[in-house]
């Protein structure tokens, strides 16, 4: 029912309880921050950063099983989310800021975009199976 550890499908029922997280976390934020000029972007990245952690966890359990060190994992996947953080924030600003599309558009728009971008660098580089058997 749910696939494969590392599918695709596996990986959006996963996302699906992170981008929950993401959005009550953008939600508080959205109400405790100013509305106005670049606040929003301010919003959806501290939204980013703290659902980065939960996202790190879930994945690592749920999504791709993974058997690999945390101390490969974790930096990996910051480090990719990292990157999501700063090309999503850009895309949020240009997005709501620069072009005037509303809000909500933005946010599912680009949730969906860096979400599957996110997925490809998870599964090929953070949680990428490794063989530790030796060659026969």
């Amino acid at each position: 029912m749910l696939g494969a550890h590392g599918s695709f499908r596996r990986y959006l029922l996963t996302a699906s309880v992170n981008f929950l997280a993401f959005y009550l976390l953008f939600l508080i934020f959205l109400l405790i921050l100013p509305e106005d000029n670049y606040w929003p972007t301010i919003t959806w990245s501290i939204a980013w950063i703290l659902g980065s952690f939960i996202a790190h966890w879930t994945h690592r359990i749920w999504t791709f099983h993974s058997q690999r060190d945390t101390k490969w994992t974790i930096p990996a996947s910051m480090g990719l989310y990292t990157i999501g953080w700063i090309g999503s924030s850009a895309c949020y600003y240009i997005g709501t800021v620069s072009w005037g599309i509303n809000t909500w558009v933005v946010f599912f728009i680009n949730s969906s975009l860096w979400g599957v971008l996110n997925y490809i660098g998870q599964r090929e580089i953070a949680f990428k199976q490794i063989s530790i058997s030796p060659l026969s």
